[in-house]
């Protein structure tokens, strides 16, 4: 009949066809789909994206060093002293192999503009960190002491140079340092340089993040 919409046996097998290449395209585009996300995955690019957080981290710690070092407040941190060897205020116990007391987070934070940033932007993110202060002669001393940090902790430094005429910071004490190292209190020690430089001591200021 003329007009008629039957359809023969050529008809239903370019259907057919079709129907395979569309079902065969689909299946390609699912493996290009599940083998992107396979290279999101793998631990190599797992590793550079943690190699870039980590360089971001430490790059912001060693920034609140530089930030808290202007005018001078990391340098008042270093030097302020409680005449017993230890820093004023502070209210933890020592860190191990230490005498003298820590600062608790919130109390390092409440003094010294370094510690405020670091617990704002470390604290209260889950971070742990210690502040330690390493002279270039004399023990270390700990500010912070949060525990014994992992191999995988971050770390950012910044030297601090304190010089004889430089006083003591702590409330009710104004010696200059220079008067300070003919005392048994001090708590970071003279550098005993036999020069006539008015460099006390150099300090390197070190906050490891974990």
């Amino acid at each position: 009949m003329i007009g008629s919409s039957t359809r023969g046996p050529d008809s239903d097998r370019g259907q057919a066809y079709t129907l395979e290449g569309f079902i065969g395209a689909m299946v390609v585009l699912m493996a290009v789909l599940f083998a992107l996300q396979s290279v999101v995955l793998t631990p190599t690019t797992g590793g550079l994206a943690d190699r870039t957080v980590q360089v971001q981290i430490q790059q912001e710690a060693q920034d609140a060093l530089i930030v808290s070092s202007r005018g001078g407040n990391l340098s008042e941190t270093v030097r302020n002293w409680d005449g017993e060897g230890g820093f004023a205020n502070a209210d933890g116990p020592p860190a191990p192999g230490e005498d003298n007391q820590t600062y608790s987070v919130t109390t390092f934070g409440n003094e010294s503009e370094l510690g405020d940033i670091l617990e704002q932007r470390f604290a209260s993110n889950g971070w742990s960190y210690n502040v330690q202060l390493h002279p270039e002669t004399g023990d270390r001393k700990t500010l912070v002491y949060q525990g014994s940090p992992p191999s995988s902790a971050l770390t950012a430094s910044y030297t601090v140079t304190l010089y004889d005429n430089q006083t003591i910071t702590s409330d009710g004490d104004s010696r200059t340092l220079e008067a300070a190292a003919d005392s048994d209190d001090e708590t970071i020690p003279h550098r005993g340089s036999s020069d006539e430089t008015p460099i006390y001591n150099v300090v390197e200021v070190r906050v490891i993040l974990w």
